[in-house]
C-alpha cells in the first residue's frame, strides 16, 4: 500500500574530518526532517583513546562537535530538523552537555538533547568468555593490554530517544547505518522483529553513511569516470516513503548521483553482500537494484532483503601495543633509489650499534613499493625521486626514541643528497599505539542507556533499558 508520507534524510558527514559546508547547505535548502552525522571510522575510537592517553584534558567526544553544530543548531530547531550523530565517542553525555551549553550561547531555548551510552564494555570484556575474531585468541589473555572495548549498538535506543521528543540524539559507537535506520523506524513505526523493514532501513543507511561518496566523491577516475564539479560535491538526500526510496542531492551542487555511484557505495566495505550482518538484522544486498529516474535522482529498489538479527553484537577492543614513530628522508636526481637503499643499510647497522629493541621495523620506498610492496614489478622504471620512510614499533618509549636519534644525524653523516622530510624542531614524535581487534559478545550483555538534557534546565531524567 502506498503512502503519501515522505521522510527526507540528509547526510551531513561521512566521518569526523569531512567537509563542513554540506550540513549548512542541507539545512538551508534541503527541506529535511533529519540531518544525520556519521563521525566515526574504524580507528576513531582508537585515535580518541590515544589522544586521551596523551592528554587527559582532551574532550572525550568529536573535537569538531561544536564547530559543526554552531552554524546550524538554531535553524534546525526553528525548522524542526532533528539531528542524529555519533559524535559522542567516549562520552556521549559529556557531548550532550556541551551541545546544551552551545544552545544556551546561541539563545536556543528548550533544545532537548539525548545521550545514548551503554556501549562501553572496557571493564567487562575480558570476563565475557569470548575470543578475538582475528586469530581466535581468548580476549581474557590480553586482559592487561585492554584500554577500550565498545559494542556496536543498533537503532533501538535512538528510536526511543526520538519518541521521547529529542531534538538532538548523540551516541557513542553505533553501527553507521543505524544513524539513518533509526529515524525511518521511528517515522514509519517499524517493528524491530520485522527484519525486512530493518534491512531496508539498513541498506538506505549504508548508501548514505559515507556522505558525499554516493554523490560522486571517491568515484572520479580521469578518463574513465567523470564527476562534474567534484570540488563542490553535494551530499545526498534520501526521500523515503513506506514503499519507495529515492536518492538525490541539492540542485546546482557538484557531483552526480547515478546507478554506478550507488552500486559502488552499496558494495563499499562489504565483505559478503548476501550476508551483511548488522545489529538489527542480516541484510542481503543482492536483493537491491537501482533505476535512474532523471539526472541525480536514483530509485533504490529493495525486495525482502532481511533476515533475523544474530544473538551477538560485534565489539571493538583497543589493545595497548607499545609506541610507534616514523621518519622520512628524501632523495632526488640520478641514483636516488640507490642512495635510499644505501641509507637503509646504514641505518640497520646503526640500529645494531645502539642495540635497538623494536617489535617491528619497516622501510618503505614511497614512489617505488610502499603501496604494493612485494607485489611491485621488478621491472619498474628507476624513479627520479624517492622518499624513504622508516617506521618502528617498540614496547618501550625510550627504544622508539632511538629512531630520531639515528635519522637526524644523517644530515651530516648520511649519503650524498640526503634530505629531511619531517620537522627538525625539538620534541618527541613518538606516540602510543592502540591496536584494534574485534569479538562477538552476547546481545544481553549490552544494555543501552538514555539520558536527556535540555538547554534551559538540568538533566531531566536518566533511564536505563
Amino acid at each position: 500500500m502506498s503512502s503519501s508520507k515522505i521522510v527526507r534524510l540528509g547526510s551531513a558527514t561521512g566521518w569526523s574530518r569531512d567537509r563542513f559546508e554540506p550540513a549548512v547547505d542541507l539545512v538551508a535548502l534541503g527541506a529535511l526532517n533529519y540531518l544525520c552525522f556519521d563521525s566515526m571510522s574504524e580507528v576513531t575510537m582508537s585515535a580518541a583513546q590515544v589522544a586521551h592517553m596523551e592528554n587527559p584534558a582532551t574532550p572525550p567526544y568529536d573535537p569538531y562537535l561544536v564547530e559543526r553544530l554552531q552554524p546550524i543548531l538554531r535553524d534546525c530547531k526553528r525548522k524542526g530538523i532533528r539531528i542524529i550523530t555519533n559524535q559522542g565517542w567516549l562520552d556521549p553525555a559529556a557531548a550532550a552537555k556541551r551541545v546544551v551549553e552551545l544552545a544556551e550561547e546561541l539563545g536556543v531555548k528548550n533544545l532537548k538533547v539525548a545521550a545514548i551510552g551503554g556501549a562501553i564494555l572496557t571493564d567487562r570484556i575480558a570476563d565475557l568468555d569470548t575470543r578475538f575474531i582475528e586469530g581466535g585468541d581468548a580476549v581474557a589473555s590480553s586482559r592487561h593490554r585492554i584500554v577500550s572495548a565498545e559494542a556496536y549498538l543498533g537503532a533501538e535506543p535512538v528510536v526511543r530517544a526520538l519518541a521521547a521528543g529529542a531534538d538532538v540524539v548523540i551516541t557513542s559507537r553505533i553501527a553507521d547505518a543505524c544513524v539513518y535506520l533509526a529515524p525511518l523506524a521511528h517515522e514509519f513505526g517499524w517493528d524491530f522483529e520485522d527484519h525486512h523493514s530493518m534491512a531496508r532501513g539498513m541498506i538506505i543507511g549504508h548508501l548514505m553513511e559515507c556522505g558525499g561518496q554516493v554523490s560522486g566523491g571517491y568515484f572520479a577516475d580521469p578518463g574513465y569516470k567523470h564527476v562534474p564539479e567534484l570540488a563542490e560535491v553535494g551530499n545526498p538526500i534520501a526521500e523515503v516513503t513506506a514503499d519507495s526510496v529515492v536518492l538525490t542531492k541539492l540542485p546546482g551542487s557538484g557531483g552526480l548521483i547515478s546507478e554506478a555511484t550507488c552500486k559502488e557505495q552499496l558494495l563499499y566495505e562489504v565483505h559478503d553482500p548476501a550476508n551483511y550482518t548488522c545489529p538489527d538484522c542480516v541484510a542481503d544486498m543482492t536483493k537491491v537494484s537501482f533505476r535512474q529516474l532523471s539526472p541525480d535522482r536514483v530509485e533504490v529498489q529493495i525486495v525482502e532483503a532481511g533476515r533475523p538479527r544474530t544473538p551477538t553484537l560485534k565489539a571493538l577492543v583497543g589493545l595497548r601495543e607499545g609506541y610507534m614513530t616514523e621518519e622520512m628522508v628524501i632523495f632526488a636526481g640520478p641514483s636516488a633509489l640507490e642512495r635510499a637503499r644505501m641509507t637503509e643499510e646504514l641505518l640497520r647497522r646503526r640500529f645494531v650499534k645502539v642495540n635497538l629493541q623494536a617489535q617491528e621495523i619497516r622501510f618503505d620506498y614511497l614512489g617505488v613499493n610502499a603501496v604494493h610492496r612485494e607485489a611491485t614489478p621488478s621491472t619498474a622504471p628507476e624513479p627520479y625521486e624517492v622518499v624513504l620512510r622508516i617506521a618502528l614499533k617498540a614496547f618501550d618509549r625510550r627504544e622508539a626514541e632511538k629512531l630520531r636519534r639515528e635519522v637526524d644525524p644523517l644530515a651530516v653523516n648520511g649519503v650524498s643528497g640526503t634530505g629531511k622530510w619531517a620537522t627538525s624542531a625539538p620534541g618527541s614524535r613518538v606516540r602510543p599505539v592502540v591496536g584494534l581487534s574485534s569479538c562477538l559478545v552476547p546481545r544481553e550483555c549490552v544494555q543501552p542507556t538514555l539520558e536527556f538534557f535540555q538547554s534551559s534546565c538540568e538533566p531531566l531524567q536518566a533511564l536505563r533499558k
